[in-house]
C-alpha cells in the first residue's frame, strides 16, 4: 500500500478487500451466508492466547451447516484486537448474569495480562457469555450477508446483460 495512506484508510481498504473476497466466492449465496454466520458464531467466543479457538469453532460450524469455510474464516474477524475488550466485557456481563458462578474479576478495569489469571471459572463465564452472544449475532449476520451477496450478484448480472446489449 502507498505510504501516504492513513491508518484509517489502510484498515478501510483491508475491510473492503475481505468483503469482496467473501462476496465473490464461488458458492451459492446461501452457502456463503452460512459461512459468514458460522464465522461470526466462532468470532463471538473469547480469544484464548495460543489457541486458534475462534477459527476452529467457525470451521466446524461451517462443516456442520455446509457453509463456506473461507467465508467462515474471514468472518471470525468480527472480533479483532481492536474490539476484544468490548467483546470480553459483554461476554462477561452475560455470563455472570446467567451463571451462578462467583468470580472476583472486574472487566471494566481489565488488562490483557489479567486474562491468564481469571481461572477456569472466568473462562467458563466468558465461554458461556460468548455462546449466548453468538447465537443472535450469527442469525442476524446470515440475513445481512445473504442480502449483500444477492444484491452484488444481481447487480453483476445486470451489468453483464447491459454489456451484451451493447455488443
Amino acid at each position: 500500500m502507498p505510504k501516504y495512506l492513513s491508518q484509517y484508510e489502510k484498515i478501510k481498504r483491508l475491510i473492503r478487500l475481505y468483503y469482496l473476497k467473501v462476496i465473490r466466492l464461488n458458492a451459492s449465496p446461501h452457502q456463503v451466508a452460512l459461512g459468514v454466520a458460522s464465522g461470526v458464531f466462532g468470532g463471538c467466543f473469547p480469544v484464548i492466547p495460543g489457541l486458534p479457538l475462534q477459527t476452529v469453532i467457525a470451521v466446524i460450524a461451517a462443516f456442520v451447516t455446509r457453509g463456506s469455510k473461507v467465508a467462515a474464516i474471514v468472518a471470525t474477524w468480527i472480533s479483532n484486537p481492536l474490539n476484544w475488550l468490548l467483546f470480553y466485557y459483554v461476554q462477561f456481563k452475560i455470563g455472570v448474569f446467567l451463571l451462578p458462578i462467583d468470580v472476583k474479576f472486574d472487566p471494566a478495569t481489565w488488562q490483557v495480562t489479567d486474562f491468564m489469571e481469571i481461572g477456569w471459572q472466568g473462562i467458563t463465564i466468558l465461554m458461556f457469555g460468548g455462546l449466548v452472544l453468538a447465537i443472535p449475532m450469527s442469525i442476524v449476520s446470515y440475513f445481512i450477508a445473504l442480502f449483500f451477496i444477492r444484491r452484488h450478484r444481481r447487480r453483476k448480472a445486470l451489468r453483464m446483460l447491459a454489456r451484451r446489449k451493447k455488443i
